[in-house]
């Protein structure tokens, strides 16, 4: 296929910017004079391909600044003086960082003496921009882009004047450009993600329910290598014997595991407050519940072992993320009594008191441990000493305070002693997170969006049906309208947006205000509610998937965990709508949304088609 020529493709991008983006058409500068060309070149010691001196005899870059026309998020395009004066400064990183030409990989270095710096990068960073290779042979005039954070690529584009070509193709037809989709906004060139995720991901949960938990490990461990291991008698004589001398190996670390202890409540309550899975409730020994904790059948789900001293139930967490630090657990803990939480997490050893769900500040106690497996070697260089406790501060200190619940509390407890009794037990799904607090408010932009100007210019049951059909769309690009629970939530929410809200799902006549706790319950999602369990179980399905990932164990891949992250998100901007005030709900829906024309739908969800809003408008 033909490609058009440079000035052909300027032609185009001027046209398209002059239409739907005049302030960004404006910062393109005017043509660069021949001599400044060919002095820019005499300075650099190179030749600049035909393909950068036709373009830059179109415009000679663009002026910085608000508005500036930027090649996606690699920056605007540079001027001759932007190319000769950042191609020298990263020639000289590239010298102080030892790297030298030659004929290895091209992009086995920093920055090479042939690469001609084209555009600015994000955020006006040179050292993320687009480069053209001026190195001899079939690569000549070659795009690439050199990454701050990472070693340079090639991009695939083999000339400016291919990489051009589609620029202005994408502006003209709204397609993706480098993944981002350009539209004018306030008379600005801006980008947007133009997201998708896969339809069916693979489900961490689903792969666990067909895997059977593993039976207990059998008693025993590895053989003793101390003990003698008898010989097989070959007469008398000379013998040589080999004789393996080891350094004798450390004693265990003790054994200071996360602890919730609750007043009054039976093991069965406190695992059921703590979010248990009720198909996975059965007795376990510490050896079990770490063995079936460690297995696909547990999913990276938190495991935990309940049982009781005195008149206090406690449960243990043998394995999964930390639990009772959250304070959303130990206020469902504490409800109706008080709970007492021991944790330990590294340097830092907490204790907790929370009664009837309110936190007893006073009663906190909090101690950090400094590092000290810590030594120094030659050179002024650390080494960290193997097999050694690196805070005993904190495990002093850990022990000290499980102590101190005797006296204080009547508590009697020591970890090990009941590792090999069979103790109520099931794996967690985790309660959801505390939503922000209402009175923080909403940010005042989100995504290049100015929120505040829609909040002031709108009238509340507006802004509220705007968002709900806002939180439609959402739930339809994500796939969770799929759900029973959620669809049938939206479905519910729409029309109490169309009909006018019902007398006992407002907490207060201001529109903006959250449809409130009555709606909260009506809807599910009060604590194992259908809507609920399915929320916590989608939150579930994203650790699970982002630990696979992190692992590179199973069949979960990167576009799986991509789809789950999206799927949660837009179940809690559904819990956001519900209980957070329009604004703050709104910021979340619209930050999440997929689509790259979120803008035009939310003017269509507003009514505000055929008009200028001020928070922009999208062409494309």
């Amino acid at each position: 296929m033909s490609i058009p020529a440079v000035e052909e493709s300027w032609a185009r991008i001027e046209a398209w910017l002059a239409r739907h983006a005049p302030v960004s058409r404006a910062r393109l500068r005017p043509p660069a004079a021949g001599e400044e060309i060919r002095a820019a070149e005499r300075e650099l010691g190179l030749m600049f391909p035909p393909d950068l001196v036709a373009s830059l005899r179109c415009h000679d870059g663009a002026d910085h600044g608000e508005g500036a026309p930027e090649v996606a998020y690699y920056g605007p395009p540079a001027r001759v003086a932007d190319i000769v004066r950042h191609t020298a400064m990263l020639r000289d990183i590239g010298t102080d960082l030892g790297d030298v030409d030659g004929d290895e990989d091209e992009l086995g270095a920093y920055w090479r003496q042939e690469w001609l710096l084209i555009t600015l990068g994000a955020a006006g960073q040179a050292s993320d921009g687009l480069f053209l290779t001026v190195r001899p042979g079939p690569g000549h005039g070659r795009v690439g882009h050199s990454r701050t954070e990472d070693a340079p690529v090639f991009t695939p584009w083999s000339s400016l004047r291919h990489l051009l070509a589609d620029f202005a193709e994408a502006l003209e037809e709204g397609r993706p450009f480098a993944g981002r989709v350009p539209v004018g906004i306030d008379g600005e060139l801006r980008w947007e993600d133009d997201r998708s995720v896969v339809s069916d991901p693979v489900s961490p949960l689903a792969l666990a329910a067909r895997s059977a938990e593993p039976e207990p490990p059998a008693p025993g461990g590895p053989a003793d290598l101390s003990a003698p291991t008898p010989t097989e008698d070959r007469g008398a004589g000379p013998r040589l014997t080999f004789v393996r001398v080891a350094p004798p190996r450390p004693q265990p670390l003790p054994d200071q595991p996360d602890l919730v202890f609750a007043e009054g409540l039976t093991p069965a309550e406190l695992l059921r407050r703590l979010g248990a899975i009720p198909a996975t409730v059965r007795p376990r020994s510490r050896p079990h519940a770490e063995h079936a904790a460690a297995s696909p059948w547990a999913a990276h789900r938190p495991m935990v072992r309940a049982g009781t001293t005195g008149g206090w139930a406690y449960a243990v967490q043998e394995e999964g993320a930390a639990q009772f630090v959250r304070p959303e657990v130990l206020r469902a803990v504490s409800e109706g009594t008080r709970a007492v939480a021991l944790t330990r997490q590294g340097p830092e050893v907490r204790r907790t008191v929370v009664v009837d769900g309110v936190p007893d500040e006073e009663a906190v106690r909090l101690v950090m441990s400094p590092r000290e497996n810590v030594a120094s070697v030659p050179d002024r260089m650390l080494a960290r000493r193997l097999g050694v406790d690196p805070w005993p501060g904190s495990t002093a200190a850990y022990a000290r305070l499980l102590t101190e619940l005797d006296g204080e509390f009547g508590i009697r407890y020591r970890p090990g002693d009941d590792a090999g009794t069979g103790l109520p037990s099931a794996l967690l799904l985790p309660l959801l997170d505390d939503l922000p607090d209402p009175a923080c408010g909403p940010a005042g932009e989100v995504r290049g969006f100015d929120l505040a100007a829609l909040v002031d210019r709108t009238p509340p049951e507006r802004l509220r049906r705007a968002c709900a059909a806002q939180l439609r769309r959402l739930a339809a690009e994500t796939g969770i309208d799929a759900y029973p629970e959620i669809a049938d939530a939206l479905a519910r929410t729409g029309r109490a947006e169309r009909n006018g809200p019902d007398a006992g799902e407002r907490l207060g006549p201001d529109a903006r205000e959250p449809l409130g706790l009555d709606a909260a319950t009506n809807l599910g999602l009060g604590v194992g509610d259908p809507l609920d369990l399915r929320i916590r179980t989608l939150a579930a399905e994203t650790w699970a998937a982002r630990q696979s990932v992190r692992d590179g164990t199973g069949p979960v891949g990167p576009e799986d965990l991509s789809a789950w992250i999206a799927r949660e998100g837009a179940a809690q901007a559904l819990r956001a709508f519900v209980l957070l005030p329009v604004p703050m709900a709104a910021e979340r829906i619209l930050g999440l949304r997929l689509s790259a024309r979120w803008r035009d739908e939310l003017a269509t969800d507003l009514g505000e088609v055929g008009t200028q809003p001020a928070a922009g408008r999208v062409n494309s």
